[in-house]
């Protein structure tokens, strides 16, 4: 496992503190430390990133085209093809922090507008498939003897049907995505930022909007009021077609999430700071969960 320190002696990047604070997370390990009194977040990236339909050339390219229009954190440091970065930080608070902000209907349309931005960005060198993701998941997933809930099947078809009734994605739903608008990587001060750009890449711009709408619970079982409010402030109407395709594709990010928890479960990844937490106990939580709902 690749030292911090180390890390940053290899790179010529000497840190004020002796001893870093290392941040919660799922994925990768992340430190905060400061150096000539700026502060920085350094992301040791784990390995098995193509595992995850990680393309880490893709986000490279995507955090500066962020940064340069104003909508993401300012990167100094970034090595391919491994990821580990180094980000100034962000003096904001996420909208995790504060989910009662994040569903007024006014800061709704503000981190739409947001995401609107992204959309607008030139395209990267990568697609964002998650409903190949989903299949490609369980399929090792049962391979490897993983123990998954009987109705796995069931909404694997319901998946298919959801991918038969969108069709051929029409040219203006093809964008470049953030694919990760949870409530964590929505900063929210002066301006909305957006970090944790891993999972970007092109693709259909509802899964973004259906992101938003369960931004800080993807276990909510009744987001569709601030989809409501995300579609107007994105197209300025809502339609019944709408109001389907948000829909559909809430359920496609839940499903992406449970694939998110098997493949990490399939690497071994370490949950760092998250006392109790498992990747396959969260994946099986939201298969249950998604279970419980399409029976009601």
């Amino acid at each position: 496992m690749l030292d911090l320190h180390d890390f940053l002696n290899t790179i010529g990047f000497p840190i004020d503190e002796a001893d870093p604070q290392m941040l919660r997370g799922l994925s990768n390990r992340n430190y905060r430390v400061h150096a000539d009194g700026v502060e920085y977040i350094v992301r040791l990236a784990s390995p098995g990133a193509s595992d995850l339909g990680i393309d880490r050339e893709a986000e490279a390219r995507a955090l500066q085209l962020a940064f340069d229009a104003g909508l993401g954190a300012e990167i100094v440091h970034y090595v391919l093809p491994e990821g580990h970065m180094i980000a100034k930080a962000i003096d904001a608070p996420s909208i995790s922090e504060n989910p009662e902000s994040y569903r007024d209907p006014q800061a709704l349309r503000r981190f739409t507008d947001a995401m609107k931005r992204i959309h607008a960005l030139p395209p990267v060198d990568h697609v964002f498939d998650p409903i190949e993701r989903v299949r490609t998941a369980v399929r090792r997933s049962n391979e490897r003897g993983t123990p998954l809930p009987a109705g796995i099947d069931g909404l694997l078809a319901r998946l298919d049907d959801i991918e038969a009734r969108r069709g051929d994605l029409p040219p203006e739903y093809w964008a470049l995505c953030h694919n990760d608008l949870f409530g964590g990587n929505i900063l929210d001060g002066d301006a909305v930022r957006i970090i944790d750009w891993e999972f970007v890449g092109m693709g259909d711009i509802f899964f973004d909007l259906a992101t938003l709408a369960i931004a800080c619970d993807e276990f909510d079982p009744s987001p569709y009021e601030r989809s409501e409010t995300i579609i107007d402030a994105y197209f300025d109407e809502v339609t019944d077609a709408h109001r389907q395709r948000i829909r559909d594709m809430i359920f496609v990010v839940q499903m992406h999430n449970v694939a998110w928890g098997l493949t990490h479960h399939l690497l071994g990844t370490p949950a760092h700071g998250w006392e109790g937490f498992t990747h396959l106990g969260f994946a099986i939580e939201l298969i249950e969960h998604l279970l419980q709902v399409t029976k009601e």
